[in-house]
């Protein structure tokens, strides 16, 4: 014997994306500059945030840096003041064209949380 259809709750219907993220991300336009966290160099690589949050962040850069490559990431405020440099690991780098301009957008995860000063000194 069968059981009549019956509609679908909120319990057996799954979202096809399921939101994974630890922290809640914010936009941003702040501008940075990195580094690989290894190099001996001191030449960094200008770029812009475009989200972060207590556990990661979004960079636009020209430079491609490949995954798994550990980052100083200079922190700057509203006004571009450097607040401190982080490191951050490379999650991800995808292709994208910013402003007319091939990019690369570089997710990253920070090798530990920002602090919750820090992270409001970046609103």
């Amino acid at each position: 014997m069968t059981e009549p259809d019956s509609a679908p709750t909120d319990e057996t219907v799954s979202s096809p994306c399921i939101e994974r993220r630890a922290f809640v991300r914010l936009a941003s336009e702040l501008v940075t500059s990195c580094r690989p966290s290894d190099s001996a160099r001191e030449v960094s690589w200008p770029g812009k945030v475009r989200d972060i949050s207590l556990g990661g962040i979004g960079l636009v850069l020209q430079h491609r840096f490949r995954p798994g490559t550990t980052l100083d990431v200079e922190l700057r405020d509203a006004a571009g003041k450097p607040i401190g440099v982080v490191q951050a690991r490379v999650v991800h780098a995808t292709a994208i064209r910013e402003e007319e301009r091939s990019c690369w957008l570089l997710g990253c995860s920070f090798h530990g949380p920002l602090t919750e000063e820090e992270f409001e000194s970046l609103r």
